[in-house]
């Protein structure tokens, strides 16, 4: 996606053309372009905890969710967002790997992307989040259970909506931006002051520090030292735009961690652990 945008802007320059536009689906990966593309994901890893595939209704057709249990009855229940390439078929065993240490996990397919019908534009995202929202609630209400949203890359715009729409007691935000266009601007790069940007205005609306006013839960913010895809100045200037907010922040750094491997790193859930702590 970086490299993307930043060939683009540099080929605007090259033909003289000082505007450049953003669609939507720019940052959408269904599973027609995954197979347009000849994109191939890498392998899951097997479940290793109890499983059960859900199907929920919403307004563009139904959910596929997958619901991971522990087996601890006082572990939170953690809504998961995932990136833009997250498919179930290809990362509920990895996922579930990740957030298991602190707690079970409720994850989902966007629409356009493996079980879940409907098209992949972003007021079609959230209604499936705002879907699953409602199931998280639910199940985390009926089971005694804390609530936390964790959205990674895309799914951060998506979790901090479903966070503050859910009463989530915390939400963390992995890798990911304050708004598209800081995530364009910067990805842009060199090229960015010569070049007007027209961002398609259902995503030139994402802005999780504005979507999180007021918001009276905690938010953990999980920077990647050598992410290449949504930079870790991003993270850094999400945790100041939230604090600018009054929105309780802890800001974790991981130096070595790229876009996708935070949750591989030594460290990664004893931090994670404290940070949630006393919930």
């Amino acid at each position: 996606m970086h490299r993307r945008l930043t060939i683009l802007a540099a080929g605007v320059l090259l033909s003289g053309c000082l505007s450049m536009n953003v669609p939507e689906d720019a940052f959408f990966y269904p599973d027609t372009r995954l197979a347009a593309e000849k994109v191939t994901l890498p392998p899951d890893i097997p479940m290793g905890f109890e499983a059960d595939v859900l199907s929920l209704p919403y307004s563009g057709g139904t959910v596929g969710v997958t619901r991971v249990r522990t087996g601890r009855a006082d572990a939170p229940l953690i809504l998961f967002c995932g990136g833009n390439m997250f498919r179930r078929s290809a990362g509920a065993g990895k996922t579930a790997a990740k957030l298991a240490p602190f707690g079970d996990a409720l994850m989902f397919d966007y629409p356009g992307y493996g079980d879940t019908a409907g098209q992949a534009d972003y007021a079609t995202f959230m209604a499936a989040g705002t879907a699953v929202a409602d199931a998280a609630r639910a199940q985390a209400d009926a089971e005694g259970r804390k609530l936390i949203a964790w959205g990674h890359s895309l799914g951060g715009p998506v979790c901090a909506q479903a966070a503050q729409y859910m009463r989530a007691d915390a939400l963390v935000l992995e890798t990911t931006t304050p708004s598209t266009r800081a995530a364009v601007d910067t990805m842009v790069g060199w090229a960015r002051p010569f070049v007007r940007i027209h961002i398609a205005p259902n995503l030139n609306s994402i802005d999780i520090p504005a979507a999180l006013q007021a918001y009276p839960g905690k938010v953990v913010v999980l920077e990647a030292g050598r992410d290449d895809t949504l930079p870790a100045s991003l993270s850094r200037r999400l945790a100041h735009d939230l604090e600018a907010e009054g929105v309780a922040v802890e800001h974790l750094t991981f130096p070595q961690a790229g876009h996708n491997d935070v949750g591989k790193q030594p460290d990664f859930q004893p931090r994670v652990s404290a940070a949630l702590a006393g919930l």
